[in-house]
């Protein structure tokens, strides 16, 4: 869908920014009246969201207003770089690129001491583990390949008028289809 309109990919992060936030400064209208209490959200007054809070911090701290600003120009480039990835190679390389984007951020953590080795570590190598070997499951890294050299599966840049059985020396009869001729009985033969 991305590569096949014309829009480029900053105007397209800047369509997205405007409506993510009109529709979260929108729901943000009925959040702040639910009440929760303080045992799932920890918010002064007990609300799902209280912006009214988040603004007065925002204004009152230098720290939150740096953290918001780097945030935002932060996810700005984010959806950029992944648009324009869509856009010029497939959506496929993007959500390769998402998922190592975690793991190198993790591993950035771990080098320069913000998080340490635990207990939990194991979970974490055990989840990032799962997620990549599923992603490139899904994006016939592993499994299509290794078929295809084998010789067990035909590879799909093959012709597509070839309409033989996928599974090499299968002897099933080809049955001719208006899609190739080349494979088409003449049938005027019959009537002369």
């Amino acid at each position: 869908f991305v590569s096949g309109h014309n829009v480029s990919p900053l105007q397209a992060v800047g369509w997205e920014g405007l409506f993510g936030a009109c529709i979260l400064s929108t729901l943000l209208i009925p959040m702040y009246f639910i009440p929760t209490g303080n045992f799932v959200f920890k918010n002064p007054n007990g609300q799902m969201e209280d912006a009214i809070d988040g603004v007065y911090q925002i204004a009152h701290s230098w720290q939150v207003s740096f953290a918001l600003i780097g945030t935002i120009i932060s996810i700005s480039f984010f959806n950029f770089a992944g648009i324009s990835v869509t856009k010029q190679i497939s959506a496929t390389t993007r959500t390769v690129l998402d998922s190592i984007r975690t793991f190198v951020i993790w591993i950035f953590s771990l080098s320069i001491g913000w998080e340490t080795f635990s207990q939990r570590t194991l979970i974490q190598v055990t989840g990032f583990t799962v997620l990549m070997i599923g992603m490139f499951l899904y994006n016939n890294v592993f499994i299509r390949p290794f078929l295809i050299r084998r010789g067990l599966i035909r590879s799909d840049d093959s012709d597509e008028s070839d309409i033989s059985p996928i599974l090499r020396g299968d002897d099933t009869p080809v049955i001719p289809t208006m899609n190739n001729p080349s494979l088409q009985r003449n049938d005027s033969s019959i009537y002369s």
